[in-house]
């Protein structure tokens, strides 16, 4: 090992990371301004037009106002957090062949509607919790 490599000669970090974190915010803040107003302009159309106008909203839409995670919505489901809204359903009949005997059998099959969250029952739970905490006055 040379003397040179063994004793290292004090350097001046501060400016080269300070020059760096310039260069890198520069860069970078053009790219976060446009996705952070995307999703702000996103969620605002979102709460201004679904929850004023209509008693249930998709699953997807849900998560994605009350900014938790589809994990976290299905858990919330199961666990009677939120409620599901009542969805119409189909029924489905096929005609299939075992494949053991040969014979055809009949199939029928109900298929549910897409799962929508029930915002007048969100609505109204919040609603009763701010009284209970006395947030709101009756």
């Amino acid at each position: 090992m040379s003397h040179q490599n063994a004793i290292q000669e004090p350097t001046d970090k501060t400016s080269l990371s300070k020059e760096l974190l310039n260069s890198v915010v520069s860069q970078l803040l053009p790219a976060l301004e446009s996705a952070l107003s995307a999703t702000i302009v996103n969620s605002i159309s979102l709460q201004l037009t679904t929850l004023a106008n209509s008693p249930t909203i998709s699953k997807k839409d849900f998560a994605a106002i009350n900014g938790i995670s589809s994990a976290v919505l299905e858990k919330w489901i199961a666990n009677g957090v939120v409620l599901l809204a009542p969805t119409p359903s189909t029924t489905i009949t096929q005609q299939r062949k075992n494949r053991k005997t040969g014979q055809m059998q009949t199939v029928v099959m109900e298929r549910h509607g897409n799962a929508l969250i029930n915002l007048e029952a969100w609505r109204e739970k919040n609603r009763q919790q701010a009284i209970k905490c006395r947030y709101i006055n009756r």
